[in-house]
């Protein structure tokens, strides 16, 4: 009788342990369960990457680095999410409440019923901060701008065009710098048009449900850090902390090179890391492109972390105009001692470069009384210490001429494939961007092997939408 011989499993490893490469390890372990050896390497304590939290040492909390929120047109992170029975750990708000300094405060709340983008002319008419004749600015702005191509827009940025379509400074001031600097982190006039369509119109305009606001209902480093964690080693992947990687050899064969010296064969290796990190990690030899886009510029996104001694308001998060602070919001999960009573809120300051010059003192002062202006109760509150985290590396600036040095996921080689949100996806530096990205990644291993490749959620809006709008 002659013994069956079995195929060695092909040996895949992922450099990076953020959303990317558990998304690309996810993609694969799902599809091929039994096909692969799949190991991710990751070079700090914890994998998530940016979405990432540390230790408050006053109560021994874990506090998100920068608060994370997802949208409803999500497709790819909620997907991962709900294979992974991870779908309940999101919050979803269908309201938004928007808060300026000099108008009341304004419930942007689409309607359900009506198809896109129709279902946010009721929404649009209820903020009080916008004239009759900026609101119509912006619906004949969304329009046209449903009946434009992507292709149309390259090379432009967004300022640029909306100037074009007719909208004056306070329309560009207080509503769509409002929208694009949250979604995209980088001043609007800088940043690529055809980014900022995708967010209006398979983002925040797209369908019914789309501009929904998701929040996690734990700390980023137990939903990412551990529960995913889990879920995904629990599939028989191997996850690998503190391994930072040094070099990528592919002569006579492909090999990982570890800075504890270990070399690590591989038939694939998905790259997974930010796009700086790739600078030292991926020569020309490898890329011919990597020196430019490890060279991306970058736009700093701050957090201004406060603990006030009481609760002022019920509202768990508001959007912020015409003010220092972007976003607020209040924790969202239970607290883990029930012997401190204060109450946590976070600012989010996105392209957070001004906000970098300020000094500490000043920019909390300044935070404080714009919270004590628009909730009048923390005039009673008092703040009991403080912390500013800004990272200046948060998110690649997605600029015009950024849009045309992002790489696909596959290489000129067989064995090297690219994740990241920084990667050709069409999004900006999102959680969104990120786990598509792991997918696209995914899709190369697959297409290299001659196997049948993973469906990836373009993005595209879902549900009842206008469609005669869009090209």
């Amino acid at each position: 009788m002659n013994a069956i011989t079995e195929t060695p499993r092909k040996r895949i490893v992922i450099v990076g342990g953020g959303l990317a490469g558990l998304s690309a390890a996810e993609a694969l372990a799902d599809a091929y369960p039994d096909q692969f050896q799949i190991r991710i390497l990751e070079a700090k304590q914890t994998v998530g990457g940016r979405a990432g939290s540390f230790t408050d040492p006053a109560t021994g909390e874990s506090i998100d680095y920068c608060q994370h929120v997802a949208m409803g047109c999500c497709a790819n992170l909620i997907s991962l999410l709900d294979r992974r029975g991870l779908g309940g750990q999101l919050h979803r708000y269908r309201e938004l409440l928007f808060l300026h300094p000099d108008h009341p405060p304004s419930r942007f709340a689409p309607s359900r019923w009506l198809p896109a983008p129709f279902h946010l002319v009721g929404a649009l008419a209820s903020l009080r901060f916008l004239t009759l004749r900026q609101r119509r600015q912006i619906h004949r702005a969304m329009l046209k701008l449903f009946r434009t191509s992507n292709e149309s827009l390259v090379g432009q940025t967004a300022h640029q065009w909306l100037q074009s379509a007719g909208q004056e400074s306070a329309t560009i001031r207080e509503f769509w710098d409002v929208i694009l600097v949250s979604a995209l982190g980088e001043n609007p006039r800088v940043v690529s048009m055809a980014v900022a369509r995708k967010v209006f119109v398979d983002g925040f305009a797209g369908s019914v449900g789309a501009s929904d606001v998701l929040v996690p209902r734990q700390p980023l480093a137990d939903l990412f850090g551990r529960e995913l964690r889990q879920a995904i080693e629990s599939m028989g992947v191997s996850v690998a902390t503190q391994t930072a990687v040094k070099q990528l050899r592919s002569d006579p064969k492909v090999a990982i090179q570890t800075q504890h010296g270990e070399v690590i064969p591989a038939d694939h290796v998905v790259v997974a890391v930010p796009w700086h990190a790739t600078k030292g990690l991926l020569s020309p030899e490898l890329v011919p492109d990597a020196p430019a886009f490890a060279a991306i510029p970058s736009s700093p996104i701050s957090g201004l972390h406060l603990w006030f001694d009481r609760q002022f308001t019920d509202q768990q998060h508001a959007v912020m105009v015409g003010t220092i602070s972007q976003w607020m919001f209040r924790q969202p999960w239970e607290k883990e001692s029930d012997q401190d009573q204060s109450c946590y809120y976070q600012i989010v300051i996105s392209a957070s470069q001004q906000a970098r010059q300020m000094k500490k003192t000043e920019l909390v002062q300044s935070v404080v009384a714009e919270i004590c202006h628009a909730f009048p109760a923390a005039r009673n509150a008092k703040l009991l210490r403080s912390r500013i985290v800004t990272d200046p590396l948060s998110v690649f600036s997605v600029r015009p001429e950024v849009e045309a040095l992002r790489p696909a996921a596959q290489t000129q080689l067989p064995w090297l494939h690219l994740a990241g949100d920084w990667i050709e996806t069409g999004w900006p530096a999102t959680m969104e961007g990120a786990v598509l990205s792991g997918r696209m990644a995914a899709s190369s291993v697959l297409n290299r092997e001659g196997l049948a490749t993973i469906k990836c959620e373009d993005g595209l809006p879902r549900g009842r939408i206008a469609r005669h709008l869009i090209r």
